[in-house]
């Protein structure tokens, strides 16, 4: 085996090592001067770009970036040289590339400046981050999936009371509506009180359908964009469509919602997922309790988020689920999936909050969640 030739000079070593960084790095490496014209390109290029061996040295780097942006690229780099004033230079930012087959695909671009003499020269490191977003694009739909799976079984835990609650205002349908009848049928019909029965089952009609809109979009497969949302009334729905009216009538519900707090930025139906899995685990916490409450109260937190809370005086939290409890399959009911409180983690995390469990003031347990306020940067 022939050792191989060592370099003649200290700018020969400097080749060989340059070249070795080239070949090696798993991320590309381009070095492009004052005019944007490619000088050295790593090996990463013909995996990362399509481009084969020194194919793209000479070429105008303009040539690896989507038209809407190249175009603007020389003008950038002008600005520098005059200027000196990094806008990117030092500075780490995500953007689009272009493939030789002219399609596109995301990468993370960070740029430094070299001196080769008296000419400037700028070193970029790209790395592909077309894997890291398909994962993340796999776990949102994933999520997704696991909210509206846990929506959908809440559903089937709701099923009978929500036939009860349905079955209300359709009686009351069907008596005012035989009263009114009753009322024009007479020989000397009273008009107006027939007309305010009529009236009174419109009103009934009117309930039926709100129930159902709320239900129907509280169960619904995708999510929506973030928008600002005040908490008061997204608390207050979260709590009509999570707590049968015999549940409302057994337990003492107190809301405590600050006119100061700011409005918070969120996925309002996402949220009230995790509203309604907190106040299901406290309605069955709270089954054999006399005086059975549930506080619902919020409060700014670290300046930048809002952080809400949901405490009962159940039998409180197990010791033993204390650290896993918004881990998957992990549930202090026989009967549970254990889903839900993991899910109210992934939620609220993916909208930059936090979440967890504390002990109650009455014993029982208090689950607090936190998420970005409106006016956060």
């Amino acid at each position: 085996m022939i050792a191989p030739k060592e370099p003649e000079t200290e700018l020969a070593r400097r080749d060989l090592l340059l070249n070795a960084l080239l070949s090696l790095s798993p991320d590309m490496i381009v070095t492009i001067d004052r005019r944007g014209i490619i000088q050295a390109i790593g090996s990463a290029a013909t995996d990362m770009f399509g481009y084969g061996d020194d194919e793209l040295i000479g070429q105008s780097v303009n040539i690896m970036m989507p038209s809407s942006h190249a175009a603007k690229h020389d003008n950038y780099i002008a600005r520098y040289v005059e200027t000196h004033e990094p806008h990117i230079i030092g500075v780490g930012r995500k953007l689009q590339a272009r493939h030789k087959d002219g399609s596109l695909f995301p990468v993370f671009l960070r740029v430094a400046e070299v001196w080769d003499g008296g000419e400037p020269l700028f070193v970029g490191l790209l790395h592909d981050l077309t894997d890291e977003e398909r994962a993340k694009a796999r776990e949102e739909e994933m999520r997704t999936a696991m909210q509206h799976m846990a929506r959908v079984a809440s559903m089937g835990e709701l099923a009978t009371g929500l036939a009860h609650e349905i079955n209300q205002p359709l009686a009351a349908i069907n008596q005012y509506l035989s009263a009114a009848t009753h009322q024009l049928s007479e020989q000397d019909p009273d008009i107006a009180s027939a007309q305010d029965f009529i009236e009174k089952a419109n009103r009934q009609t009117e309930r039926t359908g709100d129930i159902i809109r709320s239900l129907r979009r509280f169960v619904r497969f995708a999510g929506g964009d973030k928008t600002n949302c005040a908490l008061e009334p997204l608390i207050s729905e979260a709590i009509d469509l999570s707590l049968l009216e015999s549940e409302k009538r057994r337990i003492t519900i107190e809301l405590d919602i600050p006119d100061t707090l700011p409005e918070v930025r969120v996925e309002p139906v996402q949220i009230q997922q995790v509203l309604h899995n907190l106040l299901r685990n406290s309605v069955e916490a709270l089954n054999g309790i006399e005086a059975p409450y549930i506080r619902i109260f919020a409060k700014p937190h670290r300046d930048t988020h809002v952080q809400v809370c949901v405490e009962d005086n159940g039998a409180g939290i197990d010791p033993k689920l204390r650290d896993s409890l918004f881990d998957r399959f992990v549930s202090g009911n026989s009967n549970g999936l254990g889903i839900g409180l993991a899910i109210c983690r992934s939620v609220v995390t993916a909208h930059g909050g936090t979440i967890w469990a504390e002990d109650g003031e009455a014993g029982g347990a208090r689950l607090c969640f936190a998420v970005p306020a409106a006016t956060a940067s």
